[in-house]
């Protein structure tokens, strides 16, 4: 009886544990079946490099379990899929010159497939010792992994990161060389130099963790040589908390690069609230306070409007040059200066020109704009638009509708205008 009993769960067991087998079959199946439509995609692509592409996976999988169906199980565990792998296959020979061994003499020695890719990467190419963590350029899936592959070739035939050309905005020194060639596996090749310049300039690791991973500074960005006087600051004052240099960072690039618009409000423009914002003279103290009162600094000293004004209407400071008005042929012409925001769209707009786009300038004071006019009756006419660098007292630039050349009664105007406050004409004009 119990011997039937024991029969009749066996009956049932062995279905189930058939079915999971087909089913782990399937599942075999269907993982290499899609390895298989990787490679052939990524041949289809590799063009004149084909038969270097062929070899390497066939290197790999006589090799390697690599391209085994098996290894996407343990992805999690090894930080690299099949398709990253087929990727830089296709990587790899694009670069086949650079190569100084033949896939066919490399020799196997970890069962870890990162490791593994590291090693058929230093076999092809390196020269010269390259830092590991650069290796994963060739399977990076970031945008930059171009950049990656560059340096890797560009270290692995003996040449100084100093020399890399990449690097031309960014002061790099020897120290900082050093670091970088023993920066921590886990960092991608931007955040590396990152982590060396930190470490070059006198700064901690962990300073450096904190820019590199809770910090739009974890690459390279615009204007490295203000943000290298960023970093010296915080630096030089230490200790802060972990917060508070993300906010400063963070406050910079909002004040130096990110949009008005988005900072200040509707309105405020498309360029910086503080282009030229500096840390140059100041404390850890007023740094702290200016991020608090920054809104009403800035109103304070006339540059941005109070919450009452529509910021399109807030003018900028008027020039030390006169305006202009005459009578010429029955007509009434004027030479006024641009001073909103709203009156410089208005004027681009009309003269179908891109003369808005110097709003920034206009703010900074490093331009001025100025509109001729003609009114005939109760009606008045733009004519010209005028650009005079206040500095040096230059009509830089001057344009009527569409971009055209001034006519001679306008022209005889702008001379009159001109000689009245001592203004000169570039070659241009």
């Amino acid at each position: 009886m119990a011997l039937g009993r024991c029969m009749r769960i066996a009956g049932l067991i062995i279905p189930y544990f058939q079915y999971g087998i087909m089913i782990s079959q399937n599942r075999k199946h269907h993982a290499a079946r899609r390895v298989d439509e990787l490679v052939t995609q990524y041949a289809r692509s590799s063009g004149k490099v084909r038969n270097q592409y062929w070899r390497l996976i066939e290197v790999i999988r006589r090799r390697t379990s690599l391209l085994s169906p098996r290894v996407a199980i343990q992805k999690a565990v090894c930080h690299i899929d099949h398709e990253q792998i087929v990727k830089a296959c296709y990587r790899i020979a694009m670069y086949r010159r650079n190569w100084i061994k033949h896939p066919e003499t490399w020799q196997v020695a970890t069962q870890n497939p990162f490791l593994q890719m590291q090693s058929l990467v230093k076999h092809l190419f390196d020269r010269y010792p390259v830092p590991d963590y650069l290796a994963k350029a060739w399977w990076s899936t970031e945008s930059d992994y171009l950049w990656g592959i560059t340096l890797y070739r560009f270290l692995a035939q003996g040449k100084s990161i100093r020399q890399f050309h990449y690097l031309k905005n960014l002061h790099f020194t020897k120290r900082m060389a050093g670091f970088f060639m023993h920066a921590p596996v886990d960092l991608a090749p931007q955040a590396a130099l990152r982590w060396s310049q930190i470490l070059g300039m006198g700064g901690n690791e962990r300073l450096a963790r904190v820019l590199i991973q809770r910090s739009r500074l974890d690459e390279l960005v615009t204007d490295e040589p203000f943000w290298e006087t960023v970093i010296r600051f915080l630096i030089q004052n230490q200790p802060i908390s972990t917060d508070e240099i993300v906010q400063i960072v963070e406050f910079i690039f909002q004040q130096r690069f990110d949009l008005a618009e988005k900072i200040w409000g509707k309105g405020a423009g498309p360029y910086p609230v503080q282009p030229d914002f500096s840390l140059k003279g100041r404390s850890l103290m007023s740094l702290r306070r200016h991020m608090v009162h920054w809104r009403s600094d800035l109103i304070e000293k006339g540059m941005m409007p109070p919450p009452e004004v529509d910021p399109l209407d807030f003018p900028w400071r008027r020039s030390a040059i006169g305006e202009f008005r005459c009578e010429l042929e029955g007509q009434i012409w004027s030479i006024e200066e641009v001073l909103t925001p709203r009156q410089l769209q208005i004027e681009s707009k009309i003269m179908n020109h891109c003369v808005e786009t110097y709003l920034n300038e206009c703010v900074r004071r490093k331009t001025t704009i100025w509109s001729m006019k003609v009114k005939a009756g109760q009606r008045r006419r733009r004519q010209l638009t005028i650009e005079v660098l206040p500095q040096k007292k230059v009509i830089f630039e001057a344009r009527g509708k569409n971009n055209c050349e001034p006519n001679p009664t306008v022209r005889q105007v702008l001379n009159r205008w001109a000689l009245q406050e001592c203004l000169t004409f570039s070659k241009s004009v």
